[in-house]
């Protein structure tokens, strides 16, 4: 139920809404340009809402044809040279640009989302009527499941930082591996309410564990694969910090964060693995590199995913995307 009583409760216009993502030249780009392109197809009652597209490096820009085809969808093209804490984590670029978006004037809700998805069909604007809402994370990672996991001594530490006590840390399930875990949200959907100054505490958190230097991994970070390629060493030694700086700022701040519905951030390219039933109607999907396979227009036709023709036909007319 919409509580309509507050100053800045969300209705149903999509004018309380600003996405925000960001858009360099390569991968990023192509992807941004899609999720623009889904969120005005597909978007529902978010059809019409602010898009703002960031661009935080001006060695990245996007090229002019992506600019000219980002406002044509009438999105924000925003260029701005962020001073990241931490450059070497690509990440650490999104975690800035959504503080320095909250902190300007615009609609009451933000939400930040990874440049690898798409919007296939219309969300339902009561779900982000809240403080903060956003999926549990695909796989534990770097999370904890509490005593004897080998990276409980890090949450303790990360809790220290963040001044908040370590049991007021919501226990969450991954959607992947089902495991409880101490409360870290995927990054790829994050919602918040702009008065709350939620992604500014955010970065505050992950300024300072860069500062203290509390690699989530080590110096020499694993192999990931991510929707940009392959990272590893000083790319990913703080994989997952970003995460576990939005959880740790919505306790600090004593801030629920709603969990969003299965149907919401799907991670498409862990289909393989999910043992429970396929959520349906999908509304938000998380392919990462999935989209850049040569075989990616044949993916949208996977009966388990229970696309309708039209996105199907629209998503085929779009892929591959370029690596």
């Amino acid at each position: 139920m919409l509580r309509m009583d507050r100053p800045d409760a969300l209705g149903s216009s999509g004018n309380d809404v600003e996405f925000v993502l960001i858009a360099e030249a390569g991968a990023l780009a192509a992807q941004a340009l899609m999720l623009c392109a889904s969120i005005r197809t597909f978007g529902g009652a978010f059809s019409r809402s602010r898009i703002t597209v960031v661009s935080p490096r001006a060695n990245r820009r996007p090229s002019p044809a992506t600019i000219r085809a980002i406002e044509q969808l009438q999105a924000e093209y925003l260029a701005l040279e962020i001073d990241s804490c931490c450059p070497d984590y690509g990440t650490s670029y999104r975690i800035h640009a959504a503080a320095w978006i909250e902190r300007r004037a615009g609609p009451a809700i933000i939400i930040q989302l990874d440049s690898d998805t798409i919007f296939v069909s219309d969300p339902d604007p009561s779900l982000f009527d809240c403080d903060a809402a956003a999926r549990p994370v695909d796989v534990k990672g770097m999370c904890t499941t509490g005593d004897g996991d080998p990276f409980d001594p890090y949450w303790r530490k990360l809790c220290a930082l963040a001044n908040v006590e370590y049991d007021q840390l919501p226990v969450i399930r991954t959607t992947v591996d089902r495991l409880a875990v101490r409360a870290s949200y995927n990054g790829g959907f994050l919602t918040a309410r702009r008065s709350l100054g939620l992604f500014g505490r955010t970065e505050d958190i992950f300024r300072k564990l860069v500062a203290e230097r509390l690699y989530s991994w080590t110096a020499d970070g694993p192999l990931m694969r991510t929707g940009t390629g392959f990272l590893r060493g000083a790319a990913t030694s703080y994989w997952g910090t970003s995460q576990a700086a939005f959880s740790l700022a919505a306790v600090a701040g004593n801030h629920q964060v709603r969990l969003l519905p299965p149907t919401y951030n799907f991670p498409w390219h862990s289909l393989n693995d999910h043992s429970d039933a396929i959520p349906r109607p999908l509304v938000h999907l998380h392919y990462h590199w999935l989209f850049a396979e040569p075989g990616a227009p044949g993916l949208a036709a996977d009966p388990r995913l229970g696309l309708s023709d039209d996105v199907v036909e629209w998503l085929k007319a779009r892929l591959p995307l370029p690596a």
